[in-house]
């Protein structure tokens, strides 16, 4: 087994800026948007075929690493291997990195949490087991893939999921207030691959629209064209210019953890997986992408009572709420329009997909047809 982890001496490359138009982003070779879209699926590992470690060999890695036996349970997840680890009274969280994956991409992700659990450990993140050396990640030889994998062991945070619990608005507010203050915590880190390219990151959305290509109902064609319209004439300008930082990516109902009985509700900041360096509203576009469309009759009110308790910690400049507004429908349609591309590169998961995409597709056409939030910044 290799030793652990030094991102010393992995080459990183070279961190770029976030320009709209910035070609650094783009590697030379790209010449249209659709070689963007593979460029940028590949990286974001989605891809590649995935291989799975045997059950036997991830508890034989974690006593030689770790110390830690116990019972395994494997949690489906889009990219890594994730299981469930039951030593004793103690319960992990164990990952081990897909094949495809730079090492490096995934040190980005531990530093972020190192750097939170130094610098803000009142936030209720989750935190990383070292290994017998003292490590955060281990390597796996991989002479198979491009890369080594890397095993990661993270306390388990019990608790319910906000995708599971039904917020009242004042909880919803908590939520908000805690995506603001991880923000605020965030705001000095920094990394040699924070300019990774993720297909999640709004900042490509305007180069998104050969996804349509794959959407053959004209109704939801027609509702995804004004959006990208709008993105285009109103957020995509602003990009040189909206507050950038790396955030966590996707602050999602699936990776906030709560408990109603405690007064700051949050209990649980889970999988820093998206971890990037992108314009702040985007990381809130994330958490009322989610919400939007919630309830039918009202389908901005949840939505925009995250918004309202993220702005009492951080308040954020008049033409950037205004985008925001926007970016919180691109998010939603990029994950209808990325459930639907790859039901066309995975077949045999098609109609699992695509059952999966309709809600989202829905819950657009009902915010659409909605009056737009007049906002006290608007006129």
């Amino acid at each position: 087994m290799s030793p652990s982890f030094d991102p010393t001496t992995i080459h990183t490359g070279q961190a770029h800026g976030i320009g709209a138009t910035d070609p650094a982003q783009v590697p030379l070779a790209v010449s249209s948007y659709s070689a963007f879209i593979d460029a940028v699926a590949s990286e974001s590992g989605l891809l590649a075929e995935q291989s799975q470690l045997a059950d036997s060999t991830v508890l034989e890695l974690l006593e030689q690493s770790y110390g830690l036996k116990g019972t395994l349970v494997r949690i489906p997840t889009e990219k890594d291997e994730t299981f469930r680890l039951r030593d004793g009274e103690e319960t992990y969280l164990v990952k081990v990195s897909p094949p495809d994956e730079d090492p490096v991409i995934v040190h980005l992700q531990t530093a972020c949490m190192e750097h939170l659990e130094r610098t803000a450990p009142e936030l209720p993140v989750q935190r990383l087991v070292g290994s017998l050396g003292g490590d955060p990640q281990v390597l796996i030889p991989a002479p198979g893939g491009p890369f080594d994998r890397v095993l990661r062991v993270m306390r388990f945070m019990p608790g319910d999921l906000l995708a599971t619990h039904e917020a009242s608005a004042g909880q919803l507010q908590l939520v908000g207030s805690s995506l603001a203050r991880l923000d605020l915590a965030l705001q000095d880190f920094d990394h040699p691959r924070a300019d990774r390219l993720l297909l999640w990151d709004l900042k490509h959305f305007h180069r998104m629209r050969p996804l349509l290509d794959y959407v053959d109902d004209e109704q939801k064609r027609s509702l995804a064209e004004d959006i990208f319209d709008q993105f285009d004439q109103k957020v995509a300008p602003l990009l040189d210019t909206l507050t950038s930082q790396v955030v966590h990516g996707d602050f999602s109902p699936f990776n906030v953890v709560v408990n109603p009985d405690r007064p700051d509700y949050v209990t649980g900041i889970i999988d820093f997986g998206d971890v990037v360096r992108t314009p702040v509203i985007f990381d809130l576009s994330v958490t009322m992408a989610n919400l939007l469309g919630a309830v039918p009759a009202s389908p901005w009110e949840r939505a925009l009572q995250v918004m309202e308790g993220y702005r009492s910690i951080r308040p954020l400049p008049n033409q950037e709420l205004e985008a925001l507004i926007i970016s919180a429908q691109a998010r939603l349609l990029l994950r209808a329009l990325i459930t639907q591309w790859r039901a066309s590169q995975l077949p045999q998961r098609r109609d699992y997909l695509l059952s999966h995409s309709k809600p989202d597709w829905d819950r657009l056409a009902s915010t659409a047809a909605a009056p737009a939030p007049r906002l006290p910044f608007t006129s």
